[in-house]
């Protein structure tokens, strides 16, 4: 056996799942109720379990990773932190038996599988792309896009989506986007011949133009509706492709009410709407004839437009009182003293709030999304967004787009593809082989059509 590992539990659960939801599935799994469950998730330090090799330890966590908790590897050549843990139960009134935890997936070679004796496989997504690659089809789509006075938008968004898509693995296996150039040319001579009747409206008539506009609040759900089912069906993994089943009325609700109610009560109930909008876009989503399932509530939307607002005010007050500083001194405006770096500092701050709001934003509601998302019977996926990280990434991308007046656009996209690739990845019990097989045998005996969606590029 190599050096001991020691397994502490200091009652933290992973970001953005329900605390009373992960600590009431931790005392069934493990037995352990009352009290005795209260101390665990009191906050205090506890060793759950000692003298584990580090390779018994990678096997617990890839087998229970989807409990939920946070466990702390210590001891061993050097000691490892841990972004997720899990236990095997003991005896009636100890702990748990083995809890575990590793360096988190990001950190991890790209290929790492980790196989547990109950045949649960950890899958890390893998992009494989660059920016030149990208940049020389980019470059040649919006030179022919000018060109065709934008008829040539529906190639370009071809094989944009078949590069990222064929250039993300998971697995050992490529995504496919299916999808040919006509049905999107023609979704867009609509959506185009819509925004132009909607545009011009008014000026034919008052009441033709109120008349239009109600008529294209009716229009958008369906433009979304119709926008996922396209996507998804043109989406395949593994010869599978994707489906959406999502009704008409489903897409008016979260696309057209929800933000309305939001609206109405001055945002108290746009957390809601967002909650709603990802729980119709999740739910209906398939996997051959396999729905997903979405487990978060309402709660983790809130709390993160919570903790945003106040990021924003909080920036808001320091940046008001740099400037008024910089004012008093004579810096602000710069007539006096020339340029001065504090001037440049000043400057530079409303970006880095920016990015730091849009940062926290983002990574928290992808990790929602991702740590609640299930493929019965077997699948599950996990993210780990971090906001510092996540932050210098929408920094370089914003600066680099900005000083290079866009040319560096193709390398931001590939660099935001690659962070999300090493920050999610897939649960299998028994791997994916069973299941994507499964699939294929129930996708062939059903028989699929697929018919030429319009595509309006309009999703959530």
């Amino acid at each position: 056996m190599s050096q001991p590992y020691a397994l502490e539990f200091r009652g933290e659960i992973i970001e953005g799942l329900d605390r009373a939801a992960v600590k009431a599935r931790f005392g069934q799994v493990f037995k352990v109720t009352g009290p005795a469950l209260d101390r665990l998730f009191a906050g205090g330090s506890v060793v759950i379990k000692r003298n584990l090799s580090r390779e018994d330890a990678m096997r617990h966590q890839a087998a229970l990773l989807r409990l939920g908790v946070k466990v702390y590897v210590t001891g061993g050549p050097p000691p490892v932190a841990a972004a997720t843990a899990a236990a095997k139960p003991q005896p009636a009134a100890a702990a748990p038996a083995a809890a575990v935890a590793a360096p988190p997936p990001a950190a991890r070679p790209a290929n790492e599988a980790t196989d547990d004796a109950g045949g649960l496989q950890t899958l890390p997504f893998e992009f494989t792309g660059s920016g030149y690659e990208f940049f020389r089809i980019w470059i040649v789509n919006l030179l022919l896009t000018v060109l065709t006075l934008g008829i040539y938008s529906a190639w370009a968004k071809v094989r944009t989506n078949r590069y990222f898509y064929g250039s993300t693995r998971l697995d050992d296996s490529s995504f496919e986007y299916l999808a040919k150039p006509i049905p999107i040319l023609k979704g867009r001579l609509i959506a185009v011949a819509v925004l132009i009747l909607f545009g011009v409206s008014d000026s034919i008539s008052p009441i033709f133009g109120a008349v239009i506009g109600i008529a294209f609040l009716f229009f958008i759900p369906w433009a979304v509706q119709r926008s996922l089912m396209f996507r998804n069906r043109m989406s395949a993994y593994r010869n599978v492709r994707c489906d959406f089943a999502g009704s008409y009325w489903d897409a008016f609700k979260v696309m057209i009410l929800w933000p309305l109610a939001g609206v109405l009560t001055l945002g108290l109930a746009m957390p809601w709407a967002f909650y709603k909008q990802q729980r119709y876009v999740i739910e209906n989503s398939r996997y051959g004839s396999s729905p997903f399932e979405f487990s978060a509530g309402a709660s983790p939307y809130y709390m993160t437009f919570l903790f945003t607002l106040l990021i924003m005010i909080v920036g808001a007050v320091v940046l008001g009182g740099i400037n008024a500083l910089l004012a008093l001194v004579g810096l602000g405006s710069g007539t006096a003293v020339g340029f001065s770096p504090f001037m440049l500092i000043a400057a530079l701050l409303p970006l880095l709030l920016y990015a730091l709001v849009f940062a926290y934003f983002r990574a928290r509601l992808i990790n929602v999304k991702f740590n609640h998302s299930t493929l019965p019977p077997n699948v599950s996926f996990h993210a780990n967004f971090e906001v510092l990280s996540y932050m210098r990434l929408v920094l370089v991308n914003t600066l680099g787009i900005v000083v290079t007046l866009g040319l560096f656009y193709p390398w931001a996209k590939v660099r935001s593809a690659r962070y999300t690739a090493e920050h999610v990845y897939v649960l299998a019990e028994g791997g994916l082989d069973g299941f994507v097989t499964e699939e294929q045998q129930r996708v062939s005996a059903i028989g699929e059509e697929v018919g030429e969606m319009f595509d309006l590029g309009i999703g959530l």
